[in-house]
């Protein structure tokens, strides 16, 4: 297991606006490299989510439980993938005109060598903030 923190994330969005476009549903997700997605409402705050994308050069499927906290974060169980295992919060800081991304889990993987775990979810989570961020302001420039 790795325990992680990173507290460097930045959307250039006020929180209000972050939280609808995470609950924008398609605009949210279509702005991941995710395919095959399956979503399923569990109550009004929780949910799973799950798809196929390229992880190390294969196609992985990912499925996660979240339970959103608003407008603290979210938290997320893994369920499948090649974190299977693993628990992280996403935390949101309100910055005026900004918003404050933290990410902080344990994580495990019974696919991956330990000593590549905490390097696989550093990228793991910079190309979905990345993903998320582009979307972001693409979502806000449509509305």
């Amino acid at each position: 297991m790795v325990f992680l923190c990173d507290e460097g994330g930045i959307f250039d969005a006020p929180l209000d606006d972050v939280w609808r476009f995470l609950g924008s549903g398609e605009a949210h997700s279509s702005g991941h490299r995710h395919r095959e997605v399956r979503r399923q409402v569990l109550s009004e705050n929780s949910g799973t989510y799950s798809w196929v994308q390229d992880f190390g050069g294969q196609p992985a499927r990912f499925t996660m439980r979240w339970t959103t906290f608003i407008p603290l974060g979210i938290a997320y169980e893994v369920l499948a993938g090649p974190f299977s295992g693993s628990q992280f919060f996403l935390y949101y800081t309100p910055r005026g005109s900004q918003t404050g991304v933290t990410v902080v889990g344990e994580f495990t993987s019974g696919t991956l060598p330990p000593e590549e775990l905490e390097a696989s979810v550093d990228r793991f989570f910079s190309d979905e903030f990345e993903q998320d961020r582009a979307a972001l302001r693409e979502w806000r420039e449509d509305r």
